[in-house]
C-alpha cells in the first residue's frame, strides 16, 4: 500500500517556487503555497540567487516570489523550458508581478480550480563577438545595456541594422529594450512606452552627445549590431541588470528577438494601462496652489 502512494504522489504535476529564499517575507509565501499545493501538485524550490540559465524542467507552472529582479531571474532560468509563470510581488515596483502577497491565497484557490492559458512575451537576445569568436550568449526579458563604468571614459559606438550602417556616435551607454521591458531602465533614459505585445524593439541612447540622437523603435524581426570602439578602461554589456559580460575595444555585440518567449499567468484581471497608471501614478487630479 505504501509504494502504491509512492506511486500515485511521483505523478503529480510539478509545480516550481522560484525565489531568493533569504529574502524577507518569502519564507512565509513559499510556505502558503506549500500548504495549499500539495494536496494536487509535486512542490519544488529554485533558489534564483544561484543565477542558473536555461534549466532543463518539466514543471506545471511556477510561482515567483519577489520583484521584477526575481520574474526576470526566473524567466532566463526556466522559460526556455516552457514553464509558465506567476509574479507576486514581495518587492517595491513589482511592474511585472501580477499580484501582491494579499492576493496569494485567494489566487491560489483560484488555480486549484482553473489554470489559465499562459500569455506570451518576447526575450530579447545578445550575444558579444570577439575578433569574430563568440564570447557570451545570453536571453533577457527586459532589455540589455551596454555601459560604461562610472569612473571610465565615453563610449564609442557604430550602430548596424540588418547589416547597414545607421549611426556612428558616443554616449554612456545604449539599452536595447522589448516591449515588455520599455517601462524599466529605457523609460527611465527618455525611451518610449510600448505596448507588451507591440512587434518592436527600441533603441535608447544614455547621455548621447549630440542632441540628434533620439530613441529609435524598430521591428523586432532586425538584426541589430553594436560595434563598441572605446579607450575607456571597463565598460560592459549586461543583460536585465543581472548578467554582466566586460567588453573590448573592437568587441561586436549583437542582437535578435529570442528564439523562445516567455509564459506568464494572468489572474488578476488588470490591463495594461490599469498597471501603467498604477504603477506609474497616473491616477488622480491635478494638485494645485
Amino acid at each position: 500500500m505504501g509504494s502504491k502512494r509512492a506511486k500515485t504522489a511521483g505523478m503529480k504535476p510539478q509545480v516550481l517556487i522560484l525565489a531568493n529564499f533569504a529574502k524577507h517575507g518569502v519564507a512565509d509565501a513559499a510556505a502558503l503555497i506549500e500548504a495549499r499545493l500539495s494536496d494536487r501538485y509535486r512542490l519544488a524550490r529554485r533558489d534564483l540567487s544561484e543565477r542558473i540559465e536555461n534549466e532543463t524542467v518539466r514543471a506545471a507552472f511556477g510561482i515567483v516570489l519577489g520583484g521584477d529582479g526575481a520574474i526576470l531571474a526566473a524567466a532566463r532560468r526556466v522559460s526556455k523550458a516552457g514553464v509558465p509563470l506567476l509574479g507576486v510581488n514581495l518587492g517595491k515596483l513589482g511592474f511585472l508581478a501580477e499580484i501582491g502577497p494579499a492576493e496569494l491565497d485567494a489566487t491560489l484557490e483560484k488555480l486549484l480550480r482553473h489554470l489559465p492559458r499562459p500569455t506570451e512575451y518576447m526575450m530579447l537576445h545578445a550575444e558579444v563577438r570577439r575578433a569574430g569568436r563568440l564570447i557570451r550568449g545570453c536571453a533577457a526579458l527586459n532589455d540589455v545595456v551596454i555601459s560604461r563604468d562610472s569612473f571610465s571614459r565615453v563610449i564609442g559606438m557604430r550602430l548596424f541594422i540588418d547589416g547597414e550602417h545607421v549611426n556612428t556616435f558616443i554616449a554612456d551607454g545604449l539599452i536595447v529594450s522589448t516591449p515588455i521591458g520599455s517601462t524599466a531602465h529605457s523609460l527611465a533614459a527618455g525611451g518610449p512606452i510600448l505596448a507588451p505585445h507591440a512587434n518592436s524593439l527600441v533603441l535608447t541612447s544614455l547621455c548621447p552627445h549630440t542632441l540628434s540622437n533620439r530613441p529609435l523603435v524598430i521591428e523586432d524581426t532586425s538584426i541589430v549590431e553594436v560595434e563598441v570602439t572605446s579607450d575607456a578602461a571597463t565598460f560592459a554589456m549586461t543583460a536585465d541588470g543581472q548578467v554582466l559580460v566586460p567588453l573590448a575595444n573592437g568587441d561586436r555585440v549583437k542582437f535578435r528577438r529570442n528564439d523562445w518567449p516567455v509564459r506568464l499567468l494572468k489572474v488578476s484581471g488588470r490591463s495594461f494601462f490599469q498597471t501603467l497608471r498604477t504603477k506609474l501614478a497616473w491616477e488622480g487630479s491635478p494638485k494645485h496652489a
